[in-house]
């Protein structure tokens, strides 16, 4: 049977999530639960989403005119039992949200241009720099967090490079050697094509204008202040609060190095990046500087830093799904009809999170 969580959140409770020192935001006042024909008409379209995907385990927060609701469906696999909204899972390349974040954080305060070179802010551990000659050194950081750097989709070496900077490793110099080297097959910024490398290279530029190392500079600038105490680097062993990646035929899939959140954080993040939780002034400014259009894709599609801007008419939908080892994530909002929603799963077959998520945006009241 499938176990359905409803929660209300209130402010007050969510007020205590923040550590000594670190401002933590907190809702004005305590937000209500969504309407009960409402949460049916979600729960039901989970289900029948679980169902057509076989995903094992669903949450799910969901944000509507200040009305607030979580959903949890299905099993966390291994040690974790029945999905609940703080079932920890692997977020995917909704990552980059955060990194843009970080490294729009450092632009805010006008430590960084978003059109400076990114060779600037990038330093092998080795101390190696990027030759001032080679043509990365003209691929700036709007390149980086827009995929118009025409860097290649992984890092040399895959996922070694990428794990390094979510474990507080120096950026390897067989990086900066790669980026001497590289040559690109287009002009930067004249073409949208993912990179997963240019958002390794993006976060370290955060890394390096802040001071890093990454997870204090995430945990103290973003996630705490947030009050989003279960996002990070957490769940690298097996843990009862951690999901795992069961696949169809019965086998655990390998936990993603990289970050994890929960459903109850994501609705955190939704009302952060909607402008209605009290954060800090300075991250809330970074917040809005890293929805901003960077680069339009087609008429309908533009790139913020990281983001994804979809238009249709006056409608903004702005998102990022995420995929690693079998976890999927989506995170969506509109700013102007005031509607989120995040969607974590460990499993399942397409369609992925994206189509859901969207489904659920639809289920909103009008504005």
């Amino acid at each position: 049977m499938f176990q359905h969580v409803l929660f209300r959140v209130a402010g007050a409770l969510l007020a205590l999530l923040g550590l000594g020192g670190v401002a933590s935001a907190a809702p004005a006042a305590a937000t209500p639960a969504c309407a009960p024909d409402l949460a049916a008409r979600i729960q039901h379209t989970l289900e029948a989403y679980r169902a057509r995907t076989h995903a094992p385990g669903i949450a799910a927060a969901f944000y509507d005119h200040g009305a607030t609701c979580l959903f949890a469906l299905g099993e966390a696999g291994g040690r974790g039992g029945a999905v609940t909204p703080d079932t920890e899972f692997a977020m995917g390349s909704v990552e980059k949200t955060f990194n843009a974040t970080l490294l729009a954080l450092a632009i805010a305060r006008g430590k960084a241009t978003i059109d400076d070179p990114a060779a600037r802010y990038l330093v092998a551990g080795d101390g190696a720099r990027v030759h001032r000659n080679a043509p990365f050194a003209r691929v700036t950081l709007r390149n980086l967090v827009t995929h118009t750097s025409a860097l290649p989709r992984q890092p040399p070496g895959a996922r070694p490079t990428s794990k390094t900077l979510f474990v507080d490793q120096p950026l390897p110099a067989t990086v900066i050697r790669f980026l001497d080297t590289w040559r690109p097959k287009y002009a930067p910024g004249t073409k949208y094509a993912y990179s997963n490398f240019g958002f390794v290279l993006a976060g370290e530029a955060a890394v390096n204008l802040d001071g890093g190392p990454y997870t204090r500079l995430l945990a103290q600038e973003l996630t705490r202040p947030l009050g989003m105490m279960r996002t990070g680097m957490f769940c690298q062993t097996p843990a009862p609060d951690c999901a795992e990646n069961i696949q169809r035929n019965g086998k655990r899939g390998q936990l993603p190095v990289g970050l994890w959140t929960t459903a109850r954080d994501m609705l955190r993040y939704l009302q952060a990046n909607l402008g209605v939780l009290d954060a800090p002034r300075m991250l809330a400014r970074a917040l809005e500087i890293a929805h901003q259009e960077l680069f339009r894709a087609d008429a309908d599609h533009a790139i913020g830093m990281a983001w994804e801007r979809w238009h249709r008419g006056d409608n903004l939908l702005v998102s990022k799904d995420g995929e690693d080892s079998g976890f999927n994530s989506w995170v969506g909002f509109e700013p102007r009809r005031q509607i989120g929603v995040a969607v974590l799963s460990n499993g399942g077959d397409k369609p992925k999170p994206g189509a859901l998520g969207k489904q659920l945006l639809a289920l909103a009241a009008a504005p």
